[in-house]
């Protein structure tokens, strides 16, 4: 995990390279195992590296091979052995020990800009070569790292390290607007290449930038295959033996060190990833490690068994679990925020998120978590379709037979069908609390994007398309948060992803692949449980208390001019603590009090 800040221009001027001093103390803040820097008449490179792999020597970036070409980032690779395998057989130096940033550095000399179709992994660099004053610059398939960068009239500024830009002047004077309404509507950035700055943009996930001469070119260079070759076992064992040799293989590459802590709800997806981390460290390391689980659950606010199921996995696995009580905290939802964050994506001293992981950070670099699971497992109907256009229309329908006969379900199936063949399905309206200014609002904005080509914003075919995932990373990744600990995803695996999207649905419905590869690893009753929600929002039934429906009148009529022509005051303080309001409502509540708390932060 590294922290990265970089400036570019024709002739740097010393008012310009000042501009990193303060940016780079932000950053040696958190990352602080190695500092570097390098600098010419032309460009300014500062890093500072958080040691997470045990693995690898240590991480001196910038790092260049022949004095010219010179890399930072933030990286960790995926397919490191294929890598090493075949950029050693050409480059002398390469050794197992060689850093996943080294890498890819030895990739762009061999491949050039084509060196992103031979690596995966979570990722953002900038390649920076001197001789030619070009600055080539990418972001990860699914956005694990964020990379943000502004542009004036005579530099560029890029980074993976929000928090770094704070004190650069100027930079955060401006909101955008669009990325405004998003938080206040639905509490979520939903712009893959927008901050809520209007001068600060982001790289979207899978593109690159490249920036020469003042100007600018952004690229995809990854999309979801048009063609995916379906995978057809003779047996399920054979489908379970793939999966579960991928998935431990994704826990693998994110678990090179023996100290890990993972998040464990008690839902299937962090059980599962809690039981295969376990196995991978007693494999790895014997007895020499330490594996340590957090769960959240609640007295009164919600009903959920979480602790029950999370503390059931726990002691199966023979690991301790701490366990955290939501209450404890939803209660500071609306007491000033304790520390500052770039955007509104929440309060942090209001969710036991935010202590779990820097209770964690305490003795681990290393924090799994299950976002994605249900994603992943979510058949894509266009799949399908698919499947018919590649010429496999036999196939299509032999995948839906067996679907059907082992869940049932056909005759609503073909009703189904007939039904949309006879009349266009209605469009569901979204209606709008009374509280939101239309001229803010108009009546066509959407606070849920559809994905662009048209799939489902729940299904595996999201991971990539739904921009909820992308700003969950960036709003989670330490030049965010400040916290010295790095959080990974397991089935955020470009390899697993695409072997998922080769499957049969049947083996994806109700997660029955994951369910059958862990039976092995987790208790039964783990195994057997059905998705289970929380029934209701803690934050939003949270806000019916009296002393906290005060404290938010309060906060909404000190707003200032802030909301005019945003949002009703009026009408939002009436509607504050009324008794009929919807826990809809309530959720829309919830994000504004977010944008105001974050507001009033002190500068």
């Amino acid at each position: 995990m590294s922290g990265f800040i970089g400036i570019v221009s024709s002739q740097l001027q010393k008012s310009d390279t000042t501009l990193l001093d303060v940016s780079t103390a932000v950053i040696a803040s958190c990352c602080d195992d190695y500092l570097g820097a390098w600098n010419s008449n032309q460009a300014d490179l500062r890093f500072g590296w958080l040691k997470t792999c045990e693995d690898t020597e240590e991480e001196q970036l910038p790092f260049t091979i022949d004095e010219n070409l010179r890399i930072v980032g933030d990286v960790r690779l995926d397919n490191r052995m294929e890598l090493l395998k075949e950029l050693g057989a050409r480059f002398r130096g390469i050794s197992n020990a060689t850093p996943d940033s080294y890498l890819i550095l030895y990739a762009y000399q061999h491949w050039g800009e084509d060196c992103l179709q031979h690596i995966s992994g979570d990722y953002a660099f900038a390649i920076w070569n001197e001789q030619t004053s070009y600055l080539f610059c990418a972001r990860d398939h699914f956005g694990l790292i964020p990379f943000y960068y502004t542009q004036s009239d005579n530099w560029f500024l890029f980074t993976n390290f929000y928090l770094s830009l704070k004190d650069i002047p100027g930079l955060m004077s401006d909101l955008d607007d669009d990325v405004l309404r998003d938080y206040l509507r639905s509490g979520v950035n939903r712009s893959f290449d927008q901050t809520i700055y209007k001068k600060i943009k982001k790289l979207p996930p899978a593109h690159k930038l490249i920036y020469k001469d003042g100007t600018i070119h952004i690229s995809c260079y990854w999309e979801i295959p048009a063609n995916i070759t379906p995978i057809r076992y003779k047996t399920t064992t054979e489908y379970v033996y793939h999966f579960y040799r991928l998935f431990e293989q994704s826990i693998k590459d994110r678990t090179r060190t023996n100290k890990v802590a993972c998040s464990l709800s008690g839902g299937m997806d962090s059980s599962s990833i809690t039981a295969t981390t376990k196995k991978v460290l007693d494999d790895t390391y014997g007895d020499n490690h330490m594996l340590v689980s957090y769960n959240i659950g609640y007295r009164h606010l919600v009903s959920e068994n979480e602790g029950y199921f999370g503390k059931l996995t726990a002691s199966h696995l023979k690991i301790p679990l701490k366990q955290y009580i939501g209450e404890d905290y939803v209660k500071n939802i609306a007491q000033p925020m304790s520390y500052w964050i770039p955007e509104p994506a929440a309060i942090p001293n209001a969710t036991a998120e935010s202590q779990i992981v820097a209770d964690a950070a305490a003795f681990s670099r290393v924090y799994l978590t299950g976002f994605g699971g249900d994603p992943l497992f979510e058949f894509e109907q266009h799949s399908h379709d698919r499947l018919i256009s590649q010429g496999y229309l036999l196939q299509a329908y032999r995948d839906s037979l067996i679907f059907y006969k082992t869940f049932g379900g056909f005759s609503r199936m073909v009703w189904q069908r007939i039904k949309k063949l006879m009349r266009k399905a209605p469009v569901a309206k979204i209606t709008m609390p009374p509280w939101f200014d239309p001229s803010f609002f108009p009546e066509d904005y959407l606070p849920f994007k559809p994905n662009k080509d048209g799939t489902s914003v729940r299904s595996n075919f999201a991971m990539c398309g739904n921009v909820y995932w992308s700003s969950l990373f960036e709003t989670s990744h330490p030049g965010f948060t400040g916290t010295r600990i790095k959080i990974r995803q397991p089935f955020f695996s470009l390899e697993l992803f695409l072997f998922i999207l080769a499957l049969p649905p049947h083996l994806l419905y109700h997660k029955s692949l994951l369910r059958m590869a862990m039976t092995p690893y987790l208790p039964g009753e783990v195994v057997k449980r059905p998705k289970t929600p929380l029934f209701g929002n803690p934050h939003a039934q949270n806000l019916k208390a009296q002393e906290i429906v005060d404290i938010l009148r309060k906060k909404v009529s000190e707003s200032g001019d802030f909301l005019t022509g945003k949002i009703n005051v009026h009408g939002l303080l009436t509607a504050i603590g009324e008794p009929g309001i919807s826990p809809a409502s309530y959720n829309s509540i919830l994000h504004i009090l977010h944008v105001l708390s974050w507001r009033n932060y002190p500068s």
